[in-house]
């Protein structure tokens, strides 16, 4: 029962911060953070369009989100995994989940690639 307790403790901030980010960005006149990049280089970070996404994301509509950007729709089932899988690991230590939750070697080389390549596409 203590595991479900720290569990649901450690979930509801992820709810809370959706809220907030809803709430505090999600009327006509917010217009959130501006890129230093984009207005130091006119170039477009991997980042750009990403507050958009999130917020067509909370209001449901997918489509919209990629058209701002689609490596958010990456970015974040891909942050979501890594943050339960913290949880589960090194605060549960869920025995299911030792050993078994490990990306590949491989895989933050793969993720820096399609970031990289993601923004070269964009700004062509």
């Amino acid at each position: 029962m203590k595991n479900w307790l720290i569990r649901i403790l450690l979930y509801i901030p992820l709810f809370g911060i959706g809220y907030y980010y809803k709430v505090a960005f999600g009327t006509a006149d917010s217009s959130g953070l501006s890129c230093t990049i984009y207005q130091k280089t006119g170039w477009l970070c991997p980042g750009c369009g990403g507050q958009r996404a999130l917020q067509s994301l909370l209001r449901g509509d997918v489509l919209e989100a990629i058209h701002y950007n689609a490596l958010i729709l990456l970015l974040i089932p891909l942050l979501l995994f890594i943050y339960i899988s913290l949880i589960e690991v090194y605060v549960v230590k869920n025995q299911k989940y030792i050993g078994r939750i490990v990306l590949p070697k491989w895989f933050p080389y793969v993720l820096v690639l399609v970031i990289i390549v993601f923004s070269v596409m964009r700004n062509i």
